[in-house]
């Protein structure tokens, strides 16, 4: 996550599900949060959850944030062009938030989590069109090539590399040259993640940005 050093598992245990943070240990039983999946008070027990419609709200926005690895202002600034848009403002943040560079690194199963993508793109192993691109938030566009730079591709790290999480590739990346992303269109609703609900986020921010 940007600029957050802290417990992967701490982040799951807020929201209440395991939004699968840690790589290939979010999926064993080895996983803090499959072994302990909520957080402990003080008195050590499970406290009660908040059934307050803004507490809904506020879970929800948290959970997408955490899990694309966000800082606050940057979800914000997401959702603010979403409701500037014509269209589903939901989905078109989703949208958004699926076309960052890191995101796309992972999606095409070049990577074991956002985190470990972020920090690749971050240090320049990836082109974009043929230009060294290092900012995890850049947006891609259909037609976009995205390919590993030849230079990194001798790095231990990527002889080493093995695909550790499970991976369904989405229909709108072709990956079938090795090491190359091209993005064929826009994800449309069938391709977006449904481990949200766009609802309650885009009604937390419509008292925000809107």
């Amino acid at each position: 996550m940007a600029k957050y050093i802290g417990s992967r598992t701490k982040l799951s245990r807020r929201v209440g599900r395991n939004l699968f943070l840690k790589g290939s240990r979010s999926f064993s039983a080895k996983d803090d949060f499959n072994k302990r999946p909520f957080k402990v008070s003080n008195s050590g027990k499970k406290p009660r959850p908040s059934t307050s419609e803004y507490s809904k709200q506020l879970l929800e926005k948290q959970a997408l944030k955490y899990t694309y690895g966000l800082l606050e202002k940057q979800l914000s600034n997401i959702f603010k062009k979403s409701f500037a848009s014509k269209g589903d403002t939901g989905q078109l943040a989703l949208s958004l938030l699926e076309r960052r560079l890191d995101n796309v690194v992972y999606r095409s199963g070049l990577a074991n989590s956002r985190s470990q993508a972020r920090q690749l793109v971050n240090h320049g192993h990836f082109l974009v069109n043929g230009v060294k691109t290092n900012i995890p938030s850049f947006t891609v566009k259909t037609g976009d090539t995205v390919v590993l730079k030849p230079s990194k591709a001798n790095k231990n790290f990527w002889k080493n590399f093995q695909l550790d999480v499970p991976n369904e590739k989405p229909s709108w990346l072709d990956t079938s040259k090795k090491n190359e992303i091209k993005v064929v269109n826009h994800p449309i609703e069938t391709d977006l993640p449904s481990d949200f609900n766009l609802a309650y986020i885009v009604e937390y921010y419509s008292r925000k940005v809107a």
